[in-house]
C-alpha cells in the first residue's frame, strides 16, 4: 500500500534539487523515459535525451494510433506514383532552429544516411535504386517490389537532422556516436544548455523564433516555455514529485496508482477506470526454441494453458493492464483479429487441459511430482526478468506458481538488466519475459519481431525465441511487400499468420503493457482523456512524441492563478 505522505517526505530534498530554478507556471516536468545518464542528442543511439526526436528533430509524417491515421508533417504528402516509385512533397515555410530553410535536399541527405549499416533503415536504403530531388519533391525509386510496410513505417520514424550540423560527422562510426552540443532541429523546442545535466535532467526551452507548425495552423503553440525531463532515480521519487505537484507527466510504472487516482490526490490517467492506461506493447513469455522441452509445441501449449493471466492482471498490476488476446495483436489491431481462428486455436487458463496436453504428448511425472520429458529427463526451467522490474518479478513468481500447480518446474531469476538482455539476445536462457515490439501503424512490425530471419549469434531487436519457421517468415515478407492501402490482402496475410502463430506458439502472449502515464493537475490542465476532444498519447518515450505525444504538450494549459 502506497503511503502518499511518506513518499512526499522521503523525496522532498530530491524534488528541490531536480526541479528548482525555472518558473513553475511555465515549466512542464516529466520523467519515466530516462534511466541512467543521458548520452546526448544523437537520435541514432540508445539513451539519447528524452525529447530529442519530437521536440527537436521532427519526422516527415506522424502517426495517430488512436485513429489509425497518418498526419502529414514535414512532408505534406507521400504517394506511390507507380509500383516502385514513392514521391514526397516537402512542406514550404519550415525553418531549422538556426533560421535556415528546411528543404527537399535536406530530406534527401537524411534518407541517404541509410548507406551506413549503423542506420536502422539501411536495409530499406539498399533496396532503393535512387533518391532524387526536384524543387520541393523527393522521389525514391526502388529496384524491385518495395517493402511497402517497412517504408510506410519509416517515414514517420525517420528523424530529420540538419545536414549543415552533421555533415562533418557523417561517417559510419560518427553518425552512430557523435552528439551535437546544441542540436539544431525543426521542432518547437531547443536545448537550454545552462540547465542540462546528463546525470539528472535535460531542459528544453521554446524556440524563440516560433514554431512553423503553429504558424501554419496545424497545432497550437505549446504553452510550456520549458520542458524538463528528469533522469529516473526510483519509482518512489517519481511518485513523490507527482504528489508534491513538482512533476506533471510521469511515464513510469507506478504500482497502486489506481488507488491514488480514485483517492483525490490530483492525479489523472487516460482512462478513469480499468485499465487506466492505453496499451503500448505485448508482454510475452518467450521460450527458447533451441532447447528441449521448450522446442516442443505441446509443451508450449500446455504452459500457455497453465498460466492464470487474469490473476496477474488483477493482483500484480491492479488492473492497470489488459490480458493479451491469444493472437498477441495489440488492441489497435483489433480489426485484423480473426475471431473464428481465436475460438478454434486460442487458449485460456485451464490447468486440467494443460496436464492433459502433457500426458497426451508422453510427458510423465517423476517421484518429485514434476513432469519429465518423454525420454525421462527432469524439467527445471529458469525464467529470467530484469532485477528491479518489480511488476515482472512478481509476474515471474506467479507464473512459476501456476506452472508448479500443473507439475512444471520453473525457477524465477532476476539478474541485472544488462545480464538479462545479454542472455535474451544470445539465447542463453530457458524462458524470458520480453516486450520489445512496440505499438505501430502495422502488424508487420509485430510479425517481424516474432519471425525475422536469419537468426544471428546475438539478436538485438527480433526473434528472441530463435524460431525457424520459413513458411511464417515468407508470409511476413509477403506482408511487407503488400501496400498499406490493400486492406484485403493485409487481412488475408495477417489471418494466416495469426492462425499459424496460435497453432505453434513460438511465444506466449501474456498481457498488454500500458503506456504508463500519470498526469498531475496542480500546474497544468487539458490532459488527454478517453472520450474527450484530446485523445492523444501522453508519453515522452522514444517513438511516442511523433505519434501524438507532441499534441499532448501542445494542448495543455496552465492552471489559472499559477
Amino acid at each position: 500500500m502506497i503511503t502518499a505522505t511518506a513518499v512526499i517526505a522521503a523525496t522532498a530534498l530530491v524534488a528541490m534539487a531536480q526541479t528548482g530554478g525555472y518558473p513553475r507556471n511555465e515549466t512542464l516536468y516529466s520523467s519515466g523515459t530516462q534511466w541512467g545518464n543521458i548520452v546526448g542528442f544523437n537520435p541514432y543511439v540508445s539513451n539519447y535525451a528524452a525529447g530529442t526526436i519530437g521536440l527537436i528533430n521532427e519526422t516527415l509524417f506522424r502517426y495517430d494510433p488512436v485513429k489509425d491515421e497518418y498526419i502529414p508533417w514535414l512532408a505534406t504528402s507521400g504517394e506511390w506514383t507507380s509500383s516502385n516509385v514513392y514521391k514526397l512533397t516537402i512542406r514550404d515555410g519550415v525553418k531549422w532552429s538556426d533560421g535556415s530553410d528546411f528543404t527537399a535536399e535536406d530530406v534527401k541527405w537524411n534518407i541517404d544516411l541509410g548507406r551506413f549499416p549503423t542506420i536502422w533503415w539501411s536495409n530499406l536504403y539498399d533496396s532503393a535504386e535512387s533518391v532524387e530531388t526536384d524543387g520541393n519533391t523527393v522521389t525514391v525509386t526502388f529496384k524491385d517490389t518495395p517493402a511497402y510496410q517497412e517504408w510506410q513505417n519509416a517515414v514517420w520514424n525517420m528523424p530529420m537532422v540538419q545536414p549543415a550540423q552533421w555533415k562533418d560527422h557523417a561517417t559510419e562510426q560518427e553518425v552512430a556516436s557523435w552528439s551535437p552540443e546544441a542540436p539544431i532541429g525543426t521542432g518547437p523546442y531547443v536545448l537550454d544548455e545552462n540547465g542540462y545535466d546528463p546525470t539528472t535532467r535535460v531542459v528544453w526551452k521554446k524556440t524563440p523564433d516560433g514554431w512553423w507548425a503553429s504558424e501554419a495552423g496545424l497545432i497550437p503553440d505549446p504553452e510550456p516555455n520549458y520542458i524538463i525531463d528528469l533522469v529516473n532515480s526510483s519509482n518512489n521519487v517519481a511518485l513523490g514529485l507527482l504528489l508534491a505537484g513538482q512533476e506533471d507527466l510521469n511515464n513510469n510504472f507506478l504500482p497502486g496508482v489506481a488507488t491514488l487516482v480514485k483517492g483525490g490526490y490530483g492525479l489523472k490517467t487516460y482512462y478513469d477506470e480499468p485499465p487506466y492506461m492505453l496499451s503500448a506493447n505485448t508482454a510475452w513469455l518467450v521460450p527458447n526454441m533451441t532447447k528441449a522441452p521448450t522446442n516442443d509445441v505441446a509443451f508450449r501449449r500446455a504452459l500457455a494453458y497453465a498460466i492464470n493471466i487474469d490473476q496477474i492482471v488483477q493482483v500484480d498490476y491492479g488492473n492497470l493492464v489488459l490480458p493479451a488476446n491469444p493472437t498477441g495483436l495489440l488492441p489497435t489491431w483489433d480489426k485484423y483479429i480473426d475471431q473464428d481462428a481465436v475460438e478454434k486455436y486460442g487458449f485460456s487458463y485451464d490447468p486440467e487441459q494443460a496436464e492433459q496436453i502433457l500426458k497426451d504428448a508422453g510427458y510423465t511425472k517423476g517421484a518429485d511430482g514434476f513432469y519429465q520429458t518423454p525420454d525421462g529427463k527432469p524439467i527445471d526451467l529458469e525464467l529470467i526478468v530484469p532485477s528491479g522490474w518489480s511488476d515482472w518479478m512478481q509476474a515471474s513468481q506467479m507464473i512459476a506458481a501456476d506452472a508448479k500447480a500443473v507439475g512444471i518446474k520453473i525457477t524465477p531469476r532476476s539478474p541485472d538488466f544488462n545480464t538479462y538482455q545479454s542472455h535474451r539476445n544470445t539465447g542463453e536462457y530457458d524462458l524470458v519475459i520480453d516486450n520489445a515490439a512496440q505499438i505501430s501503424d502495422t502488424p508487420y512490425t509485430y510479425y517481424r519481431y516474432l519471425y525475422k530471419q536469419p537468426i544471428l549469434d546475438a539478436q538485438t531487436n527480433y526473434n528472441f525465441s530463435r524460431v525457424k519457421d520459413d513458411e511464417a517468415w515468407g508470409l511476413v515478407r509477403e506482408l511487407n511487400q503488400t501496400p498499406r492501402d490493400d486492406a484485403e490482402k493485409m487481412q488475408e496475410l495477417v489471418g494466416q499468420l495469426q492462425t499459424s502463430f496460435m497453432q505453434e506458439l513460438p511465444q506466449i502472449p501474456l498481457w498488454y503493457n500500458g503506456i504508463w502515464a500519470q498526469m498531475g493537475t496542480t500546474t497544468w490542465t487539458g490532459w488527454p482523456a478517453d472520450g474527450g476532444d484530446q485523445q492523444f498519447i501522453p508519453c515522452m518515450w522514444g517513438g511516442y512524441l511523433q505519434m501524438t505525444g507532441i499534441d499532448t504538450i501542445a494542448h495543455v494549459a496552465p492552471i489559472s492563478g499559477q
